[in-house]
């Protein structure tokens, strides 16, 4: 039996950020990654705002990215705006080569094709009945079922290397000026080099369901109305819940839940980056014991933005048309100033951004839906603190 400080279970965003705050911060801990995959990060790539990184993790966190861009663009049908903050991207590639260097330079034990069995506080089994255990335990296996009370958010990528250089210098995170179906669409592009862009076809949805070959196709053609050719790397896809229900619950004899299975993401846009950083930080800023008192007053802190998040998504999957959808961030970007949507990215935002993001003219709405809007005070929060 093998005795560590931390067992990470599950190799993705969230344990890889985790060993990276754990080497800067507690450095002489005893570490282990167990990792179902041969390789850690998957398929995915993550896309982050300058807001989305505290000042203490800058250094940190800038090994991983492969590219950064000085702005975004979202557009519209009604106009076009350039965000003019940094925008930072890392794939899978270089979140894999970075935490295999942490954990070799540490000596740490990164267990690869190695499914773990059974989870609990202190104890991990693998499949193979090898028993490992830790001072604390961090299961960070990614999404599990969102059963209901959520929408979603889902996509099909393609990265392709074009004949002619892609035609954008900057990310374009929404470009709504597509036509609208299946919810709010649109497509986000990464131009990663002049000559190679992410392509992902996205829709916040009511269901699941997301066909890739229609879909790949649908992005084909928008490829073709932009550039010469173009020969495709490599796809991902993804479904993400966007809930309006509260969140996950920790277990009190249960190992700590980090990730997209504990909550740690923002539940109004998808973005995990900045939420599982600081779940990060706040594990590694404290001995291993410590961690689940200190992601519990993190989560307290952030508890009353969840909520509002939530009540956000609740508004547009329940009360706005799916064809109108657009709208909603069509006004956003129109309308809120960069800092106040920089915050919100961020989960950092104000009572007073709050107000600024729910106050103004609304999309078309549904009235019979509108009459099962539930009272605000089950979603907000006097102090944002």
């Amino acid at each position: 039996m093998s005795t560590y400080d931390y067992i990470l279970v599950g190799g993705g965003l969230q344990s890889g950020l985790l060993a990276l705050t754990l080497a800067d911060r507690r450095p002489v801990s005893k570490v282990c990654v167990v990792e179902a995959a041969d390789r850690v990060g998957g398929n995915h790539t993550w896309s982050f705002h300058a807001a989305d990184v505290p000042p203490e993790a800058r250094d940190l966190i800038e090994p991983l990215v492969v590219a950064s861009w000085p702005g975004y663009e979202a557009r519209f049908a009604d106009h076009v705006r350039v965000m003019p903050s940094r925008y930072a991207t890392v794939t899978a590639d270089r979140f894999d080569a970075v935490v295999r260097q942490v954990t070799t330079d540490r000596g740490w034990d990164l267990r690869l094709r190695a499914r773990a069995a059974i989870v609990n506080a202190n104890r991990v089994i693998l499949d193979t009945g090898e028993e490992l255990r830790g001072r604390c335990v961090i299961d960070a296996r990614g999404p599990r079922d969102a059963g209901r009370g959520c929408g979603y958010q889902k996509f099909l990528g393609l990265e392709v290397e074009t004949i002619t250089p892609w035609p954008d210098r900057l990310p374009v995170v929404m470009d709504a000026t597509i036509p609208q179906e299946d919810g709010f669409h649109f497509v986000y592009t990464l131009p990663l080099t002049p000559t190679r862009v992410l392509v992902e076809d996205t829709y916040f949805s009511d269901g699941p369901e997301l066909d890739h070959s229609v879909v790949r196709r649908w992005i084909e053609a928008y490829l073709g109305r932009r550039v010469g050719g173009w020969r495709v790397v490599r796809d991902e896809s993804g479904v993400l819940p966007m809930p309006w229900q509260p969140g996950p619950t920790q277990s009190a004899d249960g190992p700590l839940v980090g990730g997209y299975a504990g909550g740690w993401f923002h539940p109004a846009t998808g973005y995990s980056f900045p939420v599982a950083l600081r779940f990060a930080l706040a594990v590694a800023t404290v001995p291993p014991e410590a961690a689940p008192q200190a992601t519990a007053a993190l989560a307290r802190r952030l508890s009353p933005r969840w909520r509002f998040a939530r009540f956000l998504n609740y508004l547009l999957f329940r009360l706005v048309p799916p064809d109108a959808r657009w709208q909603v961030f069509a006004r956003l970007y129109r309308t809120l100033p960069p800092a106040v949507l920089a915050r919100f990215y961020a989960l950092e935002f104000t009572a007073f951004d709050a107000a600024r993001i729910v106050v103004g003219r609304p999309p078309r709405i549904d009235p019979f839906r509108a009459l099962r809007l539930p009272r605000s005070s089950r979603w907000l929060s006097p102090s944002l603190s």
